[in-house]
């Protein structure tokens, strides 16, 4: 059954004022807070009911033509919601980045029986998916396949991709919803119903849990759950399950610098000791967490959507803004190198020349701030290790460390380090030439890090010129600390 459970008693001040301001029934009817998130995402699931009948009749004809393998081209939150829906085990392969390495892995795979799902909710910039679904169809082609016949587009009626669709099938899914929002959209649905998801039982389960919600009593789950999101800074996410890292991006996205969001591996990792949250899909949890989020994934998504419009209500902050914008065309000058790894930081002090001495500088240029996060630009299947990084960098410095994929995480600290990486082609630099991935990442990447300094962050970044002995320089580096 959906719910929460808590070892945590919540601020009976914060439940008090969320019952007394009418949030919950506020947010099941739509009504938006001033600077908060768009509440297109609320009636999200209702209204992709229609959706159940066309992805099924969909799904059978792409099984008919042979084609069962599902590559998302999608951004943000949307990517990660379909891995959640989809389960383990499913033939899903989500590319939400532009990392080259990654991108090539996709092509490697059996085209022929491939059907790319192109995913562009309202708002979420196009041009990384465009290049993507490009060269997605050339590859296609090369293969003397028809391109149209195994791509489906997801976006809204006013999408500027629908007319570059070119006899490709096109869902429509809902304006005003974009990032981890709409996990319970067409934008995630199609994707993970295509790889075999039950999207019936899926919007059932919604259904449910909605009608638990919306109460305005302290017995609501959405507002437990929200009075204690708006009681603390940090917050500890057992990483075990998939899920974590979709609610880490929900929460970064709903509640910005009043919240950090850690994915911690397990239950007694480094940064294991904030407020710590367990997720329970129906196997029983074991974590000992202090805050149990119980049901399907689903269910769970749609209480914690309703728990962070909760706890925005109380903390008064506005979402973080999507980080990357129009990439930056132009490769800056490294501000030194050390070995495979150069190093980008022009308010670096005077004299900092390793990897290590700039990590240090970081760290003290956010000591203000709880933590620090690490935004990884590389492939997270075959760069797996670089994840590695948080739980050391919180156990030689006793700093909260959290930990993203890029471009699927959004920063709320105040110090980033940022770790991007040569395709192995090249002369491994920054200006990656003429590959339009690493150039397209490479932009991205910079354009996030102009982001966040405008909005008040340090940023560090890292480029491996050659992706496996750069690690082996960053971790040692971090041992240093």
């Amino acid at each position: 059954m959906t719910g929460v459970s808590t070892t945590v008693i919540p601020s009976a001040d914060a439940v008090a004022r969320l019952v007394a301001d009418a949030v919950a029934s506020r947010t099941a009817a739509g009504e938006r807070r001033p600077g908060g998130v768009d509440p297109g995402w609320v009636d999200a699931a209702r209204g992709a009911r229609p959706l159940v009948g066309e992805i099924s009749a969909l799904r059978e004809r792409l099984r008919v033509a042979g084609l069962g393998r599902v590559v998302l081209a999608g951004t943000g939150g949307t990517g990660v919601a379909a891995e959640v829906l989809a389960g383990p085990g499913a033939r899903l392969t989500v590319l939400d980045g532009t990392d080259p390495v990654q991108v090539a892995e996709a092509l490697a795979g059996d085209l022929e029986s491939t059907v790319l799902v192109v995913s562009a909710p309202d708002g979420a910039p196009t041009a990384g998916l465009e290049l993507v679904w490009d060269t997605v169809a050339g590859a296609m082609r090369a293969d003397g396949l028809d391109p149209a016949d195994q791509t489906v587009l997801v976006a809204t009626p006013d999408s500027p991709l629908i007319a570059r669709a070119d006899g490709a099938v096109v869902v429509l899914g809902p304006a005003r919803v974009t990032g981890p929002w709409t996990a319970l959209t067409a934008f995630a649905l199609v994707p993970a119903g295509l790889a075999g998801a039950d999207v019936e039982a899926v919007l059932a389960d919604a259904a449910d849990t909605r009608a638990l919600l919306g109460t305005d009593e302290a017995s609501d789950p959405a507002v437990t759950l929200g009075a204690l999101l708006a009681d603390t800074p940090v917050v500890a996410l057992d990483g075990r399950e998939p899920l974590a890292e979709w609610v880490a991006g929900l929460l970064a996205a709903g509640l910005g610098r009043a919240l950090l969001p850690v994915v911690v591996e397990s239950p007694g990792a480094p940064g294991w000791a904030e407020r710590t949250i367990a997720f329970d899909d129906g196997g029983g949890d074991d974590s000992g967490a202090d805050i149990v989020t119980a049901g399907s994934p689903a269910a769970q998504m749609l209480l914690w959507q309703h728990a962070v419009a909760a706890a925005a209500h109380l903390t008064g902050d506005t979402p973080a803004p999507p980080e990357s914008g129009s990439p930056t065309a132009t490769a800056d000058r490294p501000t030194f190198t050390d070995g495979m790894v150069e190093v980008f930081g022009d308010w670096l002090p005077p004299g900092t020349a390793t990897v290590a001495d700039a990590l240090r500088a970081l760290l003290a240029a956010g000591e203000a701030h709880p933590g620090v996060a690490v935004h990884a630009y590389l492939d997270r299947h075959d760069d797996a290790s670089a994840a590695l990084l948080r739980p050391e960098l919180t156990r030689r410095t006793g700093r909260i460390t959290a930990f993203g994929w890029a471009e699927r995480a959004l920063a709320t600290a105040t110090a980033v380090c940022q770790v991007t990486g040569s395709d192995g082609d090249g002369d491994g630099s920054d200006d990656p030439g003429g590959d339009p991935f690493s150039a397209f990442q490479q932009a991205s990447a910079r354009a996030d890090a102009a982001a966040l300094t405008r909005d008040g962050a340090t940023v560090l970044r890292l480029h491996l010129t050659d992706r496996v002995v750069g690690l082996v320089t960053l971790v040692r580096a971090v041992q240093e600390l």
